[in-house]
């Protein structure tokens, strides 16, 4: 009997000490991202300011990124097409840009849809392939924020 809990508490060890080995490289192995949040959205004279809240959790430093952007007005249909670039962004850098959404109220649009990376520079290995691959995007106002 004593061999049988022996063996019983050496086969739960090796499952347990498995089981933390595969979370550890599980968290460890996440690739690493662009965030990209739409933070706030306020109607402005000029339109629909939006704030943008950029984080490069990337290896490598972004020199530009330049965004195409489709805006969706309140029924879906597409309202207008833009073009953001937030300049340049070290690695592990976050930053807030504002942008002015020209000719709309925040209250007109349901959504921004980032449509295309057109230009990625930095490191060899970045890329506008590469960078829109890295997108990971969310929104905390009342327009969604898609890919």
């Amino acid at each position: 009997m004593n061999k049988l809990v022996k063996l019983f508490s050496l086969a739960l060890a090796a499952l347990w000490i498995t089981q933390i080995t595969a979370a550890e490289a599980a968290s460890t192995t996440r690739e690493p991202v662009i965030a990209l949040q739409l933070n706030k959205a306020e109607t402005t004279q000029n339109g629909c300011r939006v704030s943008l809240l950029v984080r490069n959790h990337l290896k490598d430093e972004i020199i530009q990124l330049a965004l195409d952007l489709v805006v969706f007005d309140s029924t879906g249909g597409i309202a207008d097409f833009l073009s953001m670039k937030t300049g340049r962004l070290p690695s592990g850098k976050t930053r807030v840009q504002q942008y002015d959404l020209p000719s709309s109220s925040c209250a007109d649009i349901s959504s921004l849809l980032i449509n295309d990376v057109s230009q990625c520079e930095g490191a060899e290995n970045v890329s506008p392939a590469s960078c829109l691959d890295s997108l990971n995007v969310s929104s905390r106002a009342a327009i969604e924020l898609t890919l």
